[in-house]
């Protein structure tokens, strides 16, 4: 929970600037602060209703002024400071006194342990290797310079918010007051945030601001391996896809290279559908709306988010519907979408983008303009950004392996097809990007390609957990709740 709480206080705050700063942005953390406090005292105790806990002590709650309650809390062998610590102890055997109980220990041997250590300890390395890269330089990469860093540096040099229009409309009109920018039109929540940065320290410091793509990777580590272990994935398992993930060249590279948005909105896809998942197998309310909350801001951080929120809440619809009705929903969508473009097409109001316009041989996107769709054969350049090209590691090469080896699991867990299905759309959607739009000179070209690829890469790690569950390692523990429940049909 505390990376995904670390990326959602983000944008909170991010949101928050936005609304509260916009007329005096250098101020904008003071601004914000008594708003993120009240917020987080509320959410704390919105949590704990949700998760039908108590409150650590009730007796404070209801105003209990009963002398003799400290009194008979000292009987009990307790008092004020040791109330956590006996809450502890229920959970933890070893705080019981059960250390003689081999039973009521997790079964884990020293070697695998040692192993688990080791991994935690290179993650260490990796990550302290990317904080000094990241604080050696200001913001490097072109399109971060140009592109993502453009209002926030502007606005938080100016002092205030300026709005940016069309660079023709700007040059038509030479007494505006607007700016210009070739992404004028970029969402803005990322560079709110790093304007809320650089008030905290009060001068647009790029390399302390660009320090925050380093918290975002943590976060990503942090929430997968927490939310994995929660869905039953044994904890070798665990820490060995979490370096895994934390240490694909591509991933890095958008740390120590800092400034772009792709790290944001892949993190944010990542632990929006962990939570989601969560959902589906505890039905746990928490985690359900920290899945929704995330995935509403995926459009706000780059418009590709749009898609990825489009995909997954379609999915997430079809799981609250009975099964029943699940075929006859998709089947009805299927004859829209076939009659519209059969009838001279159909106009799709879509979250993020605003009113796409698809017909025969084109589709029409505000924020792009009109693409036409035709084949473009470019199987070659995105088979070596995925297998030739220093970007992956063994990813791709692992991911059949894994698919073919463990392709039973989709038959016997709900969650685990769901993912699968969402993935499967997500990847149908950037096949017709790149194979049928203009977007293929992104891959003929190795730019853009294999950013938007990134987007899917913590759930494609996920994906691989859930079917690696049952993969037992002698010797190291298999967690308990790789017995978990999971939907029916």
């Amino acid at each position: 929970m505390a990376g995904t709480g670390f990326l959602l206080g983000l944008f909170v705050t991010g949101i928050l600037c936005g609304l509260v700063a916009r007329d005096n942005v250098q101020s904008a953390f003071a601004d914000v602060a008594p708003w993120l406090a009240a917020i987080g005292i509320l959410a704390w105790v919105a949590a704990l209703g949700l998760r039908g806990k108590p409150w650590p002590e009730a007796s404070f709650v209801q105003g209990n002024t009963d002398p003799g309650f400290f009194a008979r809390r000292s009987r009990e062998g307790g008092n004020l400071v040791s109330l956590p610590f006996n809450r502890m102890k229920a959970l933890d055997p070893r705080l019981r006194g059960d250390e003689g109980n081999k039973s009521a220990l997790p079964k884990f041997a020293l070697g695998w342990r040692l192993v688990w250590w080791l991994l935690l300890a290179m993650i260490g390395l990796r990550i302290h290797a990317l904080a000094s890269e990241v604080l050696l330089r200001p913001t490097f990469p072109w399109d971060a310079w140009a592109a993502w860093a453009v209002k926030p540096k502007a606005w938080f040099l100016l002092g205030h918010y300026a709005g940016y229009e069309p660079m023709q409309q700007w040059l038509a009109n030479p007494g505006t007051t607007l700016r210009t920018s070739a992404i004028w039109d970029y969402p803005e929540l990322l560079a709110w945030i790093q304007v809320w940065f650089a008030s905290a320290e009060g001068s647009w410091n790029e390399p302390l601001i660009n320090a925050v793509w380093l918290g975002v990777l943590v976060a990503i580590g942090l929430g997968s391996y927490g939310s994995w272990r929660a869905l039953g994935v044994a904890p070798l398992w665990s820490m060995i896809l979490v370096y895994g993930l934390l240490s694909l060249p591509l991933i890095d590279a958008h740390v120590a290279l800092a400034g772009y948005a792709d790290l944001w909105l892949a993190a944010t896809f990542g632990l929006a559908i962990l939570s989601w998942l969560r959902w589906l197998r505890w039905k746990q309310h928490g985690q359900w709306l920290l899945a929704a909350a995330l995935a509403i801001c995926m459009p706000f951080i780059k418009l590709e988010g749009a898609v990825w929120l489009l995909i997954a809440s379609v999915l997430a619809g079809l799981t609250l519907l009975p099964q029943r009705w699940r075929w006859m929903t998709v089947g009805a969508i299927v004859l829209m979408l076939g009659a519209g473009l059969l009838f001279g097409g159909l106009v799709l109001p879509v979250f993020g983008l605003g009113w796409v316009h698809l017909s025969w041989g084109s589709v029409v996107v505000p924020a792009l303009g009109e693409l036409d769709l035709h084949w473009h054969p470019v199987g070659v350049e995105m088979l070596s950004g995925l297998f030739t090209l220093p970007n992956w590691h063994l990813l791709w090469y692992l991911l059949p392996l894994v698919l073919v080896l463990r392709w039973r699991g989709f038959l016997v867990d709900q969650t685990l097809r769901w993912l699968g299905i969402l993935l499967l759309c997500c990847a149908t959607f950037l096949f017709v990007l790149f194979f049928f739009t203009e977007a293929s000179a992104w891959a003929e070209n190795y730019t853009s390609s294999n950013r938007l690829i990134m987007h899917l890469v913590p759930a494609v790690f996920t994906l691989m957990a859930l079917l690696l569950r049952g993969v037992s390692v002698p010797g190291a523990d298999k967690s308990p709740e790789s017995e978990a429940p999971s939907l029916p049909g």
